[in-house]
């Protein structure tokens, strides 16, 4: 079974999800929310049995779609290669939602070359361009913490 923490329940696991970022995409900062007055969850990290890091989603602000309002964003979602095909992508997606719903964000968006991940989560495909899509995710608030 795969456990999801947010990163500040275990900081240790950031520096190595950081690593695998910087490998897939470049250089990025998965805390980059905190620079902000909209207010974010934390990176999300899915840990395995034998407490290892198997994979993580972090956040990032941009503007909505066809607006000028910001909004959060899924901004990275990476599953280590072996772990792949196991649903550990669509359990990291159900938490951001939910960890999203804890700070009060009515609406979630991604930018992906991987709509069909999102879709089968419920998502609504707003538009593809050139192989990349962007979709969203109403939210109900959610008025108590409990595992992500």
């Amino acid at each position: 079974m795969t456990l999801i923490l947010s990163s500040d329940d275990a900081p240790h696991f950031l520096t190595q999800l950081c690593d695998w970022f910087a490998q897939e995409w470049g250089e990025m900062d998965p805390m980059d929310l905190r620079q902000s007055d909209l207010e974010g969850p934390s990176p999300l990290l899915a840990i395995s049995e034998e407490e290892k890091l198997i994979g993580g989603l972090a956040f990032t602000i941009a503007p909505e779609p066809q607006g000028t309002t910001n909004s959060i964003w899924i901004n990275a979602l990476l599953v280590a290669p072996e772990h792949r095909g196991k649903g550990v992508a669509s359990t990291l997606i159900r938490a951001a939602e939910k960890a999203a719903a804890l700070k009060n964000i009515t609406k979630l968006f991604v930018y992906t070359e991987y709509a069909a991940l999102y879709t089968g989560c419920f998502w609504e495909l707003l538009e593809t361009k050139e192989g990349n899509s962007v979709l969203s995710k109403a939210l109900e608030p959610r008025v108590q913490e409990d595992q992500l």
